[in-house]
C-alpha cells in the first residue's frame, strides 16, 4: 500500500511540474526562455537607470 500511494505521489509531483514549463519569446532576432528576455530588458533599463533596481515580468494576457 505503500509503494502504491509513494507512486501516486510521484506521478502527481511529474504532473505538476509538467505545466510549469517555462514559455519561450521571440527578442531581439533570437528565441530564448521569458526569464532570459526579462532579465535583458531589466538590465538595459538598469544601465540607463542607475538609481533603479528593477524587476520586470512578462506574461501573456487573455480575454477570457
Amino acid at each position: 500500500m505503500k509503494k502504491f500511494i509513494l507512486a501516486g505521489c510521484i506521478s502527481l509531483g511529474a504532473a505538476a511540474l509538467a505545466g510549469c514549463e517555462e514559455g519561450t519569446i521571440h527578442y531581439q532576432g533570437e528565441q530564448m526562455p521569458v526569464s532570459e528576455a526579462e532579465e535583458r530588458i531589466a538590465d538595459q533599463l538598469e544601465v540607463e537607470n542607475p538609481d533603479m533596481d528593477l524587476e520586470l515580468s512578462i506574461y501573456s494576457e487573455t480575454d477570457d
